[in-house]
């Protein structure tokens, strides 16, 4: 008798943890993410044509967020790299409150997208590379992700960091 029940215990057990690994979900996180990774081709040992391809391209256009725990400034990536002393090129949306102003950063960056767009030249870009300051804490970075996934000029939110 002893070594039915520890059979079944086990027999459950693993059929537990099986369960488990079948139901497990994909994706983790209350909203998708990216991070960014360079490009590097992988050799293909068993020649199968496997060719790598970039889902998305960041360029010196793309368009930034740098979160901090005072504002929102936004600009192309350029203006926060190569450009980083000019202040002519970044906007600034500052909190109120300490609460960030997300719907107003939501209008002004899609009125700079769309008028970079028609006046400049600039394609639209569908990625956004957002930059959180260490002192912010991950709800209100996740607040911020789902605030500017709710855009239609931006498919994918890249999480970067390393300016401050």
């Amino acid at each position: 008798m002893p070594a039915v029940l520890f059979g079944l215990f086990g027999l459950l057990t693993i059929l537990s943890f099986g369960l488990r690994a079948v139901t497990l979900a994909s994706v983790y996180g209350v909203v998708p993410l990216e991070i960014p990774l360079v490009q590097a081709s992988v050799d293909d040992p068993g020649l199968h044509e496997y060719r790598e391809e970039p889902r998305a391209i960041l360029t010196q256009n793309s368009p930034a967020v740098v979160l901090t725990a005072d504002a929102f400034y936004f600009g192309d990536l350029t203006a926060f790299s190569v450009n980083f002393s000019n202040v002519r090129d970044k906007y600034i949306i500052r909190h109120i409150d300490g609460a960030p102003q997300l719907q107003k950063l939501l209008e002004q960056l899609t009125s700079w997208v769309q008028e970079r767009a028609a006046h400049q030249n600039i394609p639209l870009s569908k990625v956004l590379v957002l930059i959180p300051s260490g002192d912010v804490p991950v709800p209100i970075v996740t607040q911020v992700v789902a605030g500017l996934r709710t855009s239609p000029h931006f498919e994918r939110i890249i999480l970067s960091n390393g300016l401050m």
